[in-house]
């Protein structure tokens, strides 16, 4: 035996404990526990809040994108209404069975997902074991404040699509596949942006097979239809998105990118190609299987939207990440009994060095701190406003992020008052004058305008018990505004978290 053979087999014999403990079906069982304790000590993140509040109002018979508006298609906040349906059923609250739900849609994805998958490649009894511990701590370990987030949900749709994909020899059965493309088609109608996680790795598996027959699956067509067919509905069904919206969405919240310095230093977009790499160097020479050539290249899409939207937020990068993760567990999978060579001992430093620290880490890329100390998004305003304000209080913000006012009116199980979440068209609008041509000028200054008139009724016709104010600054601001004149004659300064203020209305 080789000296290279000889200490193959030595490095193999010192991974089997861990390679058994790693594919232990009760590893899979304790990281659904601490799934599940993760989510009950922390609280849903402002997106989620946000939009199950949209979706209350609307029930309540407000009219979407006139009366209560946000930039996302209807899909956004009609992923939640179920939520809130059946929340009102049995008289819970709807955070709780938000959580529950996407619980059990990620057991379905996850359990539909290798139905599809083991009609590809052969694996061990082991390896599917890893595979399976390895989705559940990606999927709902990792996830963290990003729980339940338009990017998890359409990832956890995404996946049976993925796994389809990713077959091998045989091809699963029709309805399963149709099935798959219905879930993706979901995850497209959310995010348009989405569908390049979906077209990369179609597309690669095309030009590898150099045939576009596999263009024509039936889960890629089904997908397709279902994006268009369900976008489509919910424009007519909710029309003012088309008119109102979108607009806003095209001219104002789009073009509001982070800037570049910031977004590559203070993204997980370090993060993300520094797996990319990694990944390039450790799969050099060789023949990447199916299911590792459909992560990554859906891991790419991702990030593709992700730089895309431009906003640098954590919810955004982590189907890219998540995926690309992923991707290097198939590679690991595929490799570990067969990195014989002149690169073995560059594959087992990456993978030791690289992607082990990478994957434990990723509970902590997505607030694993914050998630489990129940971290304030802006700490002491909870307290303050519940000292201040009478019970079940009516609340509005004059503030450029929404996290000043969401989840903490549901919280304190009071009232939004305000037809957006935040001011953030004035935000965006202010960042875009820097570079604006004239004439987009003009037109960005009607849109702040708008906004800050919305406000300013909201305020006076709403007659909210608290106005949180973001600090001095913007309040001094946003008052010299002749649409805002006035707006807070009816409240005084009672208290401050931090540099928040809380104004209360007059007894």
């Amino acid at each position: 035996m080789s000296v290279i053979e000889r200490s193959a087999v030595v490095a193999s014999e010192e991974a089997e404990p861990l390679s058994r403990a790693l594919s232990s079906p009760w590893l899979g069982a304790a990281l659904i526990v601490v799934a599940i304790l993760q989510q009950a000590l922390g609280h849903i993140d402002c997106d989620v809040s946000w939009f199950l509040t949209f979706a209350e109002k609307v029930l309540d018979g407000r009219a979407a994108y006139v009366e209560v508006g946000d930039p996302n298609p209807p899909a956004a906040f009609l992923s939640l209404m179920p939520a809130v349906l059946l929340a009102r059923a049995l008289h819970r609250e709807p955070e709780a069975v938000v959580a529950a739900l996407v619980f059990a849609f990620a057991a379905g994805s996850i359990g539909f997902s290798f139905l599809l998958l083991r009609h590809g490649a052969a694996r061990s009894r082991r390896a599917w074991m890893l595979l399976l511990n390895a989705a559940i701590f990606l999927l709902l370990v990792a996830p963290e404040i990003v729980f339940a987030e338009r990017e998890h949900i359409a990832l956890l749709a995404v996946l049976p699509l993925l796994a389809a994909l990713a077959a091998e020899e045989r091809r699963a059965p029709r309805w399963a596949r149709i099935v798959a493309g219905l879930c993706a088609g979901v995850a497209v109608a959310l995010k348009p942006h989405f569908a390049l996680a979906i077209a990369l790795p179609a597309l690669a598996l095309a030009w590898r097979e150099r045939s576009l027959r596999i263009l024509w699956r039936d889960e890629l067509i089904v997908a397709a239809l279902a994006a268009v067919g369900a976008t489509v509905a919910t424009l007519v069904a909710f029309p003012a998105y088309l008119t109102q919206a979108l607009p806003l969405a095209l001219e104002v919240y789009g073009p509001a990118r982070d800037d570049l310095g910031h977004f590559l230093g203070h993204t997980l977009a370090l993060v993300y190609v520094s797996l990319l790499m990694g990944f390039v160097v450790a799969a050099r020479g060789v023949l990447l299987g199916r299911a590792t050539l459909v992560a990554l290249l859906a891991s790419l899409g991702f990030f593709a939207a992700f730089l895309l939207q431009g906003k640098g937020w954590m919810n955004h990068a982590y189907p890219a990440v998540a995926l690309a993760l992923l991707a290097w567990v198939f590679l690991a999978l595929r490799d570990r009994m067969a990195c014989i060579g002149p690169s073995m001992g560059t594959k087992r430093a990456l993978l030791k060095f690289l992607f082990l620290p990478g994957l434990l880490a990723a509970p902590a890329y997505f607030g694993v701190v914050e998630q489990l100390t129940d971290h304030e998004e802006h700490p002491g305003l909870l307290d303050a406003v519940a000292f201040v304000a009478p019970p079940h209080p009516r609340v509005a913000t004059i503030a450029s992020q929404l996290d000043f006012g969401h989840p903490l009116v549901r919280q304190l199980d009071g009232e939004w008052i305000g037809r957006q979440n935040a001011l953030w068209t004035t935000a965006a609008v202010g960042r875009l004058l820097a570079t604006a041509e004239p004439q987009q000028r003009e037109r960005l200054e009607a849109r702040r305008s708008a906004d800050l008139a919305g406000l300013a009724q909201d305020i006076r016709e709403g007659r909210p018990d608290i106005v949180v104010v973001e600090d001095r600054a913007t309040r001094e601001w946003v008052l010299r505004r002749p649409e805002m004149a006035g707006a807070l004659d009816a409240y005084r300064l009672v208290k401050q978290a931090g540099d928040v203020e809380l104004w209360r209305r007059a007894e």
